[in-house]
């Protein structure tokens, strides 16, 4: 569809003097979701990103008999196909020539505007839909009570203290396994699953949650939560135990709902992926028949979890 004088006869008024235009005289946020995810370049059509476990613990040898021999356990695979975003906008000849207020000759700047929500939504997507369909490498969603360890059932009976967290053997959760609100007690859990967190071959690893990602909604209760010198909710002097654990937070204003909340560790140990394929670009050209102007931009990216560790998030109630 072209834009063309008709509808925009405001535009070719000679008393015309201001205008307000929203794309120009208002302000974006800054970028929020590589904050999160991991930008890495790619000159393919797509990645692979693939997983091992090491081998078990080591069993008692008896005197005189042969070792136990162990192998590698390999995972499955996780592939990003980088996905084309483009949008475009044409202007007829006359509209572009007649235009007293130059709001025509500012298509590029907004056509910039939507490519950069549109990596927002689609890198946050990846969490907002982590609950079902957005899936780990293990085949099942992101956010799970039940992450399937690559030993099997065997790798959970050798770290300690494990059954009073996972749900089933052979899996680790990143997930309570009822879902609950953010709260002092919810971060106590959050921050108990990591400390337990496990390997694929069952030995204890370090994960440390470096913040929770929040909505705009739970600021406050964030702040009371991670910033009260003294135990939220409470008339007693008993400390907020939760300071010793150096959390902080961040408000992700793409989150869709207020209710659920997630907690990460630093970037450097947790796999989110954003792979560019292709940089943002712009382009013009004249249409030779109706001396129309097209203008377009374009974009390649696509954007996942390679694995859940380093993850965890709750739903809300």
């Amino acid at each position: 569809m072209t834009m063309v004088r008709g509808q925009y006869a405001q535009l070719m008024a000679p008393l015309g003097r201001k205008v307000f235009n929203q794309w120009m005289d208002t302000y974006q946020r800054e970028l929020e979701y590589p904050a999160i995810f991991h930008i890495e370049n790619s000159t393919k059509a797509y990645e692979d990103e693939l997983e091992f476990a090491g081998t078990p613990p080591a069993p008692e040898k008896p005197e005189n008999t042969p070792v136990a021999y162990a192998q590698f356990k390999q995972g499955g695979t996780y592939r990003f196909i980088h996905l084309t975003y483009a949008l475009a906008a044409r202007v007829s000849y006359e509209l572009y020539d007649d235009d007293q207020l130059g709001v025509v000759k500012q298509i590029p700047k907004a056509l910039a505007r939507s490519m950069r929500f549109t990596e927002e939504m689609v890198a946050w997507n990846v969490i907002n839909q982590g609950f079902s369909t957005v899936k780990s490498i293990d085949g099942v969603s992101l956010f799970n009570n039940a992450h399937p360890l690559l030993g099997g059932p065997t790798a959970t009976s050798y770290a300690p203290g494990l059954a009073n967290v996972i749900s089933a053997a052979g899996t680790y959760p990143n997930r309570p396994a009822v879902d609950v609100d953010l709260s002092f007690a919810a971060i106590q859990l959050m921050t108990n699953q990591f400390e337990r967190m496990v390997d694929g071959m069952g030995m204890p690893i370090i994960y440390k949650p470096k913040a929770i990602l929040i909505a705009p909604a739970n600021r406050f209760l964030a702040r009371e939560l991670l910033g009260s010198p003294g135990k939220p909710g409470t008339a007693t002097n008993e400390i907020n135990s939760l300071l010793g654990e150096d959390l902080g937070y961040m408000i992700g204003h793409y989150l869709t709902a207020d209710s659920p909340w997630f907690a990460l560790c630093d970037k450097s140990l947790h796999h989110l992926k954003f792979y560019r394929r292709e940089a943002i670009t712009t382009d013009m050209d004249d249409d030779f028949d109706t001396d129309s102007l097209k203008q377009k931009t374009r974009t390649r990216f696509s954007v996942g979890p390679a694995n859940w560790l380093g993850t965890w998030g709750s739903n809300g109630p």
